[in-house]
């Protein structure tokens, strides 16, 4: 039996720990914050419950199976998904979702219908994809060998088709944007396609997205119940858990570890799913031999200078209104832009300008970008208690309503000392937009309300600028971006350290996060032979 030290209670790191014990091995979990989850996690106040991560939990062909091979006792609920622009709200829970979201553009753009046309041959050929890469579970999470039946008629014809897809996928690499500017020149259709995606999402990926929202599911309980029932299998199975202990300090050579404690911990291998900025920051390569030592400081030096992803700013809100009034208008999961009009150059050339030129002076200008960015921006509503009617005390409603927000500029406003009114300000437009609306009479029914900025997630998770799917995607990212290099995304510079979680893959989410934490045991597991 071999110790392993898994850093990270997240998603990647709990799965990464039950699967080391699974195999008979001695694991230690380490989390610098008091509760398991990572981004996904969940909280309660008078009687509400909020997601703060993501609103819903995609499958891909992971979930479910590891939810399976571990034997986690874990209700799914179907995470039904709509989209909206203005008064055009599509449900997105049937086969024609594609379509009817197509003719709610038709009837916004009538003059870009051919170009509609063209999209929606588009979304549903990567959709076509997306489906085929989730329609066998993983088989990492299920080995057809140990099924025969399965491998000869579900697992092998499915295969040729999966590979098909591999390939098609890696010949695209434009990004939903640069997809859609060739598609068309009206900007304004171009955001109301892709402004609610991160910067730069490529185009198989985003387009693809749309069959992502037939197979989304909702822990019975909250998102949060996912790492909950992950850590009551890592503790059934003998694996120690500590929280509040951020590592500070790995000496690689010595394989040890320091925690804030001053407790050192020492390893035979270490799977590291937290901040890979930190991981590097914080180790120290000293006697390890002079080769090792060189490729570590040139991993060192990409990881430092490579740019993270967009954060998010989340607005949470209790409402003395009951759930029928939001059922009326859309499901639990709901995608809403108020103004077809689109940020437009708000979030490329008019956001960069703004940070450019920022100052103590430019507060106004700051200001007035915020208030044009809020009624032009799409919003991302998770209701639980259209999920879930136990979240919420009956006859109320808790929202959770966030969009996506440059943690750079952000850090800048906090270094003004204008962080609380900038909150106080976004938070007070999003209610207004909302309540203007698709919502009205909203603002009136607020019993009580709470923010996440992008420096909430910087002080819990340690990632620059607070992001929350790694890397930048406008660029090429440090770690693997196609399907074929997934497997080589545990691999690190360092002796007996694999890595895991949406810092090691790009773009992340959180079969990604599931999927890397299995393949890192695996790596590390093979690493001992």
């Amino acid at each position: 039996m071999k110790r392993y030290i898994v850093v990270g209670a997240g998603l990647s790191g709990l799965t990464a720990a039950a699967y080391l014990l699974k195999e008979g091995q001695e694991v230690l979990l380490l989390e610098k914050n008091p509760v398991p989850g990572g981004l996904v996690s969940s909280f309660g106040k008078e009687g509400f419950l909020f997601d703060t991560g993501p609103r819903a939990l995609g499958d891909g062909g992971i979930l479910k199976p590891m939810i399976v091979d571990l034997g986690l006792d874990l209700d799914l609920i179907k995470g039904d998904v709509s989209t909206g622009i203005d008064n055009e709200i599509v449900h997105h829970d049937s086969s024609t979702g594609v379509r009817d979201y197509i003719d709610s553009l038709a009837r916004i753009f009538p003059d870009n219908r051919k170009e509609l046309a063209r999209l929606k041959r588009l979304i549903l050929r990567y959709s076509r994809m997306t489906r085929t890469l989730g329609r066998v579970p993983n088989p990492l999470f299920r080995n057809p060998v140990s099924d025969l039946s399965y491998l000869f008629t579900r697992f092998l014809p499915w295969l040729p088709t999966f590979l098909d897809v591999l390939i098609k996928t890696g010949l695209n690499s434009r990004s939903i944007e640069e997809e859609m500017g060739r598609i068309t020149e009206n900007q304004s259709l171009n955001d109301m396609v892709c402004q609610h995606y991160f910067k730069g999402t490529p185009a198989p990926f985003g387009f693809g997205y749309f069959q992502n929202f037939r197979d989304y599911w909702y822990p019975s309980g909250g998102t949060n119940m996912l790492p909950t029932r992950l850590e009551e299998k890592i503790l059934s199975l003998d694996g120690t858990i500590l929280y509040n202990r951020e590592v500070v300090k790995i000496s690689a050579a010595k394989r040890e570890l320091t925690d804030q404690t001053g407790e050192i911990h020492g390893y035979d291998g270490l799977v590291w799913a937290g901040d890979l900025k930190s991981l590097y920051s914080r180790t120290d390569p000293s006697g390890l031999k002079s080769a090792c030592e060189r490729h570590f400081e040139r991993e060192k030096q990409t990881f430092l200078s490579a740019l993270p992803g967009e954060s998010v700013f989340t607005l949470f809100l209790a409402v003395d209104l009951p759930p029928e009034f939001f059922k009326k208008i859309s499901r639990g999961h709901f995608i809403f832009t108020p103004d077809s009009r689109g940020l437009g150059d708000l979030r490329y050339r008019s956001l960069k300008k703004l940070k450019t030129d920022f100052n103590p002076t430019s507060k106004d200008s700051l200001f007035r970008w915020v208030e044009e960015f809020c009624r032009l921006n799409s919003y991302e509503i998770s209701i639980p208690v259209l999920k879930d009617p136990s979240l919420a005390p009956e006859g109320k409603t808790g929202l959770v309503v966030s969009f996506l927000l440059d943690g750079e500029l952000y850090n800048l406003v906090e270094r003004a000392g204008w962080g609380e009114e900038f909150r106080e300000n976004m938070a007070n437009l999003m209610v207004d937009v909302l309540s203007g609306s698709i919502y009205s009479g909203l603002k009136e029914k607020i019993l009580f309300k709470r923010t996440a900025t992008p420096s909430t997630l910087r002080r819990m998770f340690l990632t620059d600028n607070g992001a929350i799917t790694g890397w930048s995607l406008e660029k090429k990212p440090p770690v693997p971006d196609s399907l074929t290099g997934i497997f080589s995304s545990s691999k690190t510079a360092l002796p007996a350290v694999w890595k895991a979680g949406q810092w090691t893959y790009s773009p992340s989410g959180v079969p990604i996060a599931l999927l890397t934490g299995r393949i890192a045991a695996s790596a590390a597991l093979k690493g001992r032979l």
